[in-house]
């Protein structure tokens, strides 16, 4: 709309300055028109009296021919006549005030006339010269500018309000156009780019199919880009969508691939608690158990049947693909179920798992993934452990400010720390350990993806992971998630 005004406003006062312009040529016109009949009018009366008063003069004297200008002046109502001399003899009164050009023109044998402003409205003085014998003299018309005056004021006046007709006349024209050319093609402009704004894609302007001017032609470049950014929008759905279906499989299959090393360390878990239901089961087929054993004997049986249900629905669970769903997480069960999966696997290898984590603290994410991530660190802090040792795992709240390529202000996380007393990680690979399979194991032990997915997991959440290590002497990996979640 402000367009449309600019638009008009600029129509208009073209439109003023055009007629201003003719009126004002028109006024100077009749201005000039004006003074030229009445000097005309003043020649022609000046001229015939001239005539008159030279016979009058010739035939009856001075005497006669002044009295012939009195009787004269007594019929004239709008002008005033008097006889000035003009070369200055005897008897002549001063010409007191006479421009010096005009005297020379009227003794030259010229008409002339003067304007004399004071007083108001001002006179007109119209000189015709008359030869009287030796003397020369002339016949001065005074006319009031009066009526003049009002005749300009009235054509002022007039032109003034036709000035003012015609410029509203061509304001409400101009507004009409503007509004119909500028105003209304640029307010759907306006909509459609505050709907593209707001993501309405599908959001497309039709302008009257006039010549190809700018707004028409920007109307078609407009919808052009809607179309391309929806075909945009939907081609990164679709690619965002495969994306993170992919990402999904893969965590998954890095899921799996950790079943995989815990399985051996869950059937060994198994074997204990075998041996006694196989042996309870025989004393009571047998008949060795009777009486109060064979109900001490099936009791027992139930125990180790529920301790087996439980160590395998944990590890199922583990494997178990799902939505990712964040919740509030007690951060001590989390890090507990997380190292009884591995503890199997610990023993074996004379490795003891230890947590120090305060009681009562919380996150709000996904305790499956979080679990995952902390599973693979203490796999690889195991793997990585050639001699009977421990790992410890640590939780506490830090105030951090995120690295440079995640970004972000200084803020509260949790930070949970796995530490092993490892050989530790060269600083030429150390640069290297999140990278998508990249890994320093033997062929068939590894795919790289573990610490790569571990971290994908972890940025999701709002956080990162950090590694600090020192060749000889161990590893340590900080997971850092955010303290109200993300």
């Amino acid at each position: 709309m402000r367009l449309a005004r600019k638009f008009t406003l600029a129509l208009v006062l073209l439109a003023v300055a055009v007629i201003s312009g003719l009126q004002y040529v028109l006024v100077r016109r009749e201005l000039e028109r004006s003074a030229l009949d009445m000097q005309l009018d003043h020649r022609l009366l000046g001229h015939t009296l001239a005539g008159s008063i030279g016979k009058a003069w010739q035939l009856a004297g001075e005497r006669e021919a002044f009295t012939l200008l009195h009787e004269a002046n007594r019929f004239q109502e709008q002008v005033a006549l008097r006889w000035v001399w003009l070369d200055g003899g005897p008897g002549t009164p001063p010409l007191a005030g006479f421009p010096p050009r005009l005297l020379a023109t009227l003794r030259s044998g010229q008409d002339g006339s003067m304007v004399d402003l004071d007083p108001e409205p001002g006179l007109l003085h119209s000189y015709t010269p008359v030869r009287l014998g030796s003397r020369l003299g002339a016949i001065e018309i005074t006319e009031s500018l009066g009526e003049q005056r009002q005749h300009v004021r009235t054509v002022v006046v007039g032109t003034i309000a036709a000035t003012a007709a015609m410029t509203l006349a061509f304001l409400v024209a101009a507004m009409a156009m503007g509004r119909r050319l500028v105003g209304e093609p640029v307010e759907q402009l306006v909509q459609l780019a505050h709907r593209i704004g707001q993501g309405d894609l599908t959001a497309r302007v039709r302008l009257p199919q006039r010549s190809n001017d700018e707004l028409t032609t920007l109307a078609s470049a407009m919808n052009r880009m809607g179309e391309q950014l929806q075909e945009t929008r939907s081609r990164l759905a679709s690619e965002t969508a495969a994306r993170l279906s992919a990402v999904e499989h893969l965590r998954h299959a890095d899921r799996l691939t950790t079943v995989g090393k815990l399985a051996s360390g869950v059937a060994h878990e198994l074997g204990t608690p075998l041996n006694v239901v196989m042996g309870r089961a025989k004393m009571i087929a047998t008949g060795e158990a009777e009486g109060e054993e064979v109900a001490e004997s099936a009791n027992i049986i139930s125990q180790q049947a529920q301790h087996m249900t439980g160590i395998i629905r944990q590890l199922l669970d583990f494997a178990r693909r799902r939505a990712p769903h964040r919740a509030p997480e007690d951060v001590q069960g989390l890090v507990e179920r997380s190292l009884s999966l591995l503890r199997p696997m610990a023993s074996k290898k004379s490795i003891s798992l230890e947590q120090e984590v305060p009681a009562g603290l919380t996150l709000e994410v996904d305790g499956g993934q979080v679990q995952q991530v902390l599973t693979n660190l203490v796999m690889n802090a195991l793997q990585a452990m050639k001699r009977p040792g421990t790992v410890r795992v640590r939780a506490e709240e830090v105030r951090a400010v995120p690295p440079e390529g995640v970004g972000g202000a200084e803020a509260d996380y949790v930070r949970l720390d796995v530490e092993d007393e490892g050989e530790g990680i060269p600083p030429d690979v150390l640069a290297h350990v999140f990278e998508p399979f990249f890994t320093t194991k033997d062929v068939g032990e590894g795919t790289g993806l573990g610490l790569s997915v571990s971290y994908g997991l972890v940025r999701d959440h709002g956080g990162w992971i950090g590694v600090r290590s020192e060749p000889g002497r161990g590893t340590c990996f900080s997971i850092y998630l955010p303290r109200g979640g993300s």
